[in-house]
C-alpha cells in the first residue's frame, strides 16, 4: 500500500508547465483573426441583402410572383445566414478567455462542433437555396432582357457561384483549422 501512496504523492508533486505567454498571445491573435473574418463576412452579407432589396424594388419584383419568390428566397437565405452567424459570434463572446484552461477548451470544443454543423450542413443548404432563388429569376430575365445580356448573366453567374463556392470552402477550412489548433493547444 505504501507504493500506491508514494506514487500518489509523486503525482501530486509533479511539475505542470504553465502555458507560455507566446502560446496565450497566439491563441488570442487567432481568435481575433476569426472574429475579424466573421465581421467582414457579416458586412458582405448585409451589403448583399441591401443590394437585393434595392433590386427588388427597382425591378418591381412584387408585381411578378416568380421574381418575388426568387428574390424572396435569395434575401431570406442571406438573412438566415446573417442571423446564424450573429448568434454564433455572440456565443463565442461568452467563452471567457480568463477561466481555467480545461473549461475554456471544453467550451471551444463545443463551439467548434457548432461551427462544423453550420459549415457542413447549414451553409450548403443556404447556398443551394440562394442559387435556387436565382434560378427562379432566370425565366424573368430571359423575358425582360436582351438575349446577349441574358447569356452574360448565365455565364457570369455560373462563374461567380463556382468562385464563391471555392471561396466559402477555403474560408471554412481555414476557420476550422484555426479552431482545431485551439483544441490541440498549438
Amino acid at each position: 500500500m505504501s507504493d500506491f501512496n508514494n506514487i500518489k504523492q509523486q503525482w501530486a508533486q509533479r511539475q505542470i508547465p504553465l502555458p507560455q505567454e507566446k502560446d496565450i498571445n497566439n491563441i488570442i491573435e487567432k481568435s481575433k483573426t476569426i472574429k475579424k473574418k466573421q465581421i467582414t463576412g457579416q458586412i458582405v452579407l448585409v451589403t448583399t441583402v441591401l443590394v437585393l432589396i434595392w433590386f427588388f424594388f427597382y425591378v418591381s419584383a412584387y408585381q411578378n410572383s416568380r421574381a418575388f419568390l426568387g428574390l424572396g428566397i435569395m434575401i431570406g437565405s442571406l438573412l438566415l445566414r446573417i442571423g446564424i452567424e450573429f448568434l454564433s459570434m455572440t456565443k463565442k463572446t461568452y467563452i471567457p478567455e480568463d477561466q481555467d484552461m480545461k473549461s475554456y477548451i471544453l467550451k471551444i470544443i463545443r463551439y467548434y462542433k457548432q461551427r462544423k454543423f453550420i459549415h457542413f450542413l447549414v451553409t450548403p443548404l443556404l447556398f443551394l437555396s440562394y442559387i435556387f432563388g436565382f434560378w427562379l429569376l432566370l425565366p424573368v430575365f430571359k423575358v425582360e432582357l436582351s438575349a446577349g445580356f441574358y447569356t452574360y448573366i448565365l455565364v457570369s453567374s455560373t462563374v461567380i457561384f463556382v468562385a464563391l463556392a471555392i471561396l466559402i470552402i477555403f474560408q471554412i477550412r481555414k476557420e476550422l483549422s484555426l479552431l482545431k489548433e485551439f483544441i490541440l493547444g498549438t
